[in-house]
């Protein structure tokens, strides 16, 4: 039986899904560009954004040992430098313990749509890749375990970006003129928010879009280049019959092998 859509009031009086997005690689599509663009989102529910903002918080001590209360933002660039591996994984360890966080990754593969229609605007190329993001978080706020939700989704700033222009372009497909597959839009709180890295949670975001693009980057054959990612895969979020690929990860393009060869593959899709 195919259920009955929630009225406007019935949206409305959801619980909260507090959700943060952010990127890793470029935008670009030339052959000195990064091989790989992902965006990355994480979810938790309203009332547990407390853990955002001591996860955040914890970390930041770490980081800055000298000042423990500066509340100076996180930056996977900065401040996870591949000189500081135990950063690395007491990061991970401190998102892995995140009870009720769940993780969206949408890995674009730049050989793979390099000769897609418009992806070589940089704008357009965003554009896209957010709308597949925000796809999965609709999804997995209708799905919510306990219950379904209604996300509102902030999103890391990119410097440079016209973010009215994504929004204009994201209502669009929200509003059917582009298809979308049956997806619950009305399951996002619109807009969107774009906001700076002063979120807690567009920090912690970044952390984890850091550890993905660690293990993307390894070699398809070094399992070690994932181990901090395969801390957090019980996050992963998943579709009700437990489908990891096209949920919690979706690659973009008819071939995912540039994930699912590497050999810690099969380690990360199992929860």
């Amino acid at each position: 039986m195919t259920p009955i859509p929630l009225t406007s009031a019935q949206l409305g009086q959801l619980p909260k899904l507090s959700v943060y997005v952010d990127e890793t690689g470029d935008r670009g599509l030339g052959p000195r560009t990064s091989p790989f663009f992902a965006m990355t989102a994480l979810m938790v529910p309203a009332e547990d954004d407390w853990n955002v903002r001591v996860t955040a918080g914890g970390l930041r001590s770490l980081i800055h040992t000298s000042r423990p209360e500066t509340t100076t933002p996180l930056h996977w660039v900065d401040h996870f430098k591949k000189k500081h591996a135990g950063r690395r994984v007491h990061a991970a360890r401190s998102l892995a313990l995140m009870p009720s966080a769940k993780v969206v990754h949408v890995i674009v593969p730049k050989a793979a749509v390099r000769t897609w229609g418009g992806m070589a605007d940089g704008v357009r190329f965003y554009n896209y890749t957010t709308r597949f993001l925000l796809e999965r978080v609709a999804y997995a706020a209708k799905q919510w375990e306990g219950g379904p939700r209604s996300a509102i989704v902030r999103l890391g700033a990119v410097r440079g970006m016209d973010h009215k222009d994504t929004a204009g372009y994201l209502d669009r497909v929200r509003q059917g003129r582009v298809q979308t597959w049956n997806v619950p839009w009305e399951h996002i709180k619109w807009p969107p928010a774009w906001t700076g890295t002063d979120w807690d949670g567009i920090q912690l975001a970044d952390i984890h879009a850091g550890l993905l693009n660690v293990a993307l980057s390894g070699d398809i054959a070094d399992e070690s280049c994932a181990e901090n990612l395969l801390l957090c895969k019980h996050q992963l979020y998943r579709s009700p019959t437990g489908n990891l690929l096209g949920y919690g990860v979706k690659v973009m393009g008819s071939d995912p092998s540039f994930v699912t060869n590497r050999c810690w593959w099969n380690k990360w899709q199992v929860s």
